[in-house]
């Protein structure tokens, strides 16, 4: 069972481009402190995947780096404090 389950993938390009990026960034999300259940509600309700495939470069930014993005726009301080300043 994958954990991607109640995400939408979207399949324009028949490329596992998106899905491959989200499932690398469960894990970063994770170390913050977060079950994979909400790593995975954060990408969704940010709508990573949209952004993914909207502009490409994305691809670009490394799992963790998504992770510290997804927790900044969502504004979990508590999060990151506990990452940066244990």
């Amino acid at each position: 069972m994958t954990l991607l389950r109640g995400v939408k993938m979207l399949n324009t390009n028949k490329t596992t481009e998106p899905r491959n990026e989200i499932d690398l960034m469960v894990q970063p999300i994770s170390e913050f402190g977060k079950s994979k259940e909400e790593a995975m509600r954060l990408i969704k309700d940010l709508k990573v995947e949209n952004s993914l495939m909207k502009d490409k470069l994305g691809f670009h930014d490394s799992p963790y780096n998504w992770a510290i993005y997804i927790l900044t726009d969502q504004n979990d301080v508590e999060a990151l404090e506990k990452h940066f300043y244990p």
